[in-house]
């Protein structure tokens, strides 16, 4: 960024905007990387804060960066796109987004009663909590409470591939051949906690995307509870609405609303 002259057609604030992108693109600020401070660059470049905001907000408008009240401007991570229609660990969604997934195992053990109940496990249970990355970047935090009669089925070498992070949960479960037939999820948005804030790395108030899953088996039994809360800038639920008859309306939004009928759906 040192070419940053105005024009007549490109104003000192659209100068910098260019600047700033091209720098993202460069791979300078990479997804996720925190801009230099308003006062910084207007220091740096000689401009009006003013105009150092204008160009953030037109970045801002164009989606390549995002601001956080309290903590300043940051490059957006590429939005995770889920389909409504499609069933498939995070692993799988983020590999067939061409990038690269990866977790880090937060806790594990015997999940409080109450709580699983209060997301449809009602049975004893295991709460295993990770950190999921994407690129490298954290992205989510899935908290999955399994039946203890799943867990069960797991092999000592494959629970410890999982337990260490080495392992995807759905892979998990298809090698003890378990099939999961259907699953229903339900998308919400709420303010971080401190814990989570502190575990995500951001700063209060901060919006998370929200998603509840229970996935079961062809039979109708549970195999896993989940809540999966992610980042609200890098998360996109993607739906695709039918217009017809009266007839197809109505089946066509219990798909994609209740999900309950879905073969493959996304999330963990």
């Amino acid at each position: 960024m040192t070419n940053l002259e105005p024009t007549v057609s490109h104003p000192r604030y659209r100068v910098l905007a260019e600047a700033l992108r091209e720098a993202v693109v460069a791979g300078e600020y990479p997804p996720g990387a925190q801009l230099p401070t308003e006062a910084e660059l207007a220091s740096r470049f000689g401009m009006s804060r003013g105009t150092v905001v204008k160009a953030i907000d037109t970045l801002v408008a164009e989606g390549i960066v995002i601001k956080r009240q309290g903590a300043g401007s940051f490059v957006a991570l590429p939005a995770l796109h889920r389909r409504s229609s499609r069933l498939m660990s995070f692993s799988e969604t983020v590999n067939a987004q061409g990038r690269t997934a990866s977790q880090k195992v937060l806790s594990y053990g015997p999940a409080d009663k109450e709580e699983a109940r209060a997301y449809g496990a009602h049975e004893p249970s295991m709460l295993l909590a990770r950190m999921r990355y994407v690129d490298g970047v954290a992205a989510t935090i899935h908290r999955s409470f399994i039946p203890e009669r799943i867990i069960e089925r797991l092999s000592a070498e494959k629970l410890g591939q999982l337990l260490k992070g080495n392992a995807s949960l759905y892979a998990a479960f298809e090698d003890a051949g378990l099939s999961i037939g259907r699953g229903s999820e339900h998308v919400s948005a709420r303010l971080a906690t401190p814990v989570e804030a502190e575990t995500l790395n951001i700063q209060l108030p901060a919006a998370l995307m929200v998603v509840i899953r229970q996935s079961y088996d062809p039979e109708g039994n549970l195999i896993e509870a989940a809540e999966a809360v992610y980042l609200a800038d890098y998360y996109t639920y993607d739906l695709e609405l039918v217009r017809g008859t009266a007839h197809e309306v109505p089946h066509r939004l219990r798909i994609v609303l209740d999900n309950t009928n879905n073969k493959d759906q996304q999330e963990n």
